[in-house]
């Protein structure tokens, strides 16, 4: 049985491709969105995009006091969600979206992010190890308790 070759991408590509998931009537509609649109879209309150746009990880146009988000502030807040579902800081998910934004072709760029990712990567295994710990030090716990008699 051969394997599959893994065929490489783009760093958009890689970063926007992630498991995050959007409603699909949303994603083929209007270019521009108003903000409880895409709070209802990705599942956010008004507050977190409104907390995203004033730490400058999104930037929609006004129309009057209405805010309008276009298809780059959309693809801007999956990578936000992205970063924020890996455990991402808000200024590594800033990293991620610079890297996006300016299409990171320079080598030393790739390898920024290949480190991030790694560091990222053995961080979460380390907490892995620590729940799986706890969990199975909490199954012992319970196998030892006994019911009082009523």
């Amino acid at each position: 049985m051969s394997e599959k070759a893994i065929e490489p991408v783009t760093i958009a590509e890689l970063l926007t491709g992630s498991s995050l998931k959007v409603r699909e009537d949303y994603q083929q509609r209007s270019q521009l969105f108003r903000i409880g649109d895409l709070a209802h879209e990705f599942g956010l309150s008004l507050r977190a995009l409104r907390f995203y746009e004033d730490k400058g990880l999104l930037n929609p146009r006004r129309a009057g006091v209405t805010r309008l988000y276009d298809r780059e502030d959309h693809t801007r807040l999956r990578l936000i969600l992205f970063g924020r579902q890996i455990g991402f800081t808000l200024a590594e998910t800033k990293q991620l979206i610079d890297l996006w934004k300016e299409g990171a072709s320079d080598l030393g760029q790739v390898d920024d992010l290949r480190a991030t990712l790694s560091g990222k990567l053995a961080e979460l295994e380390k907490k892995k190890g620590e729940i799986d710990r706890s969990i199975e030090e909490l199954k012992a716990l319970l196998k030892r308790l006994v019911t009082p008699s009523a």
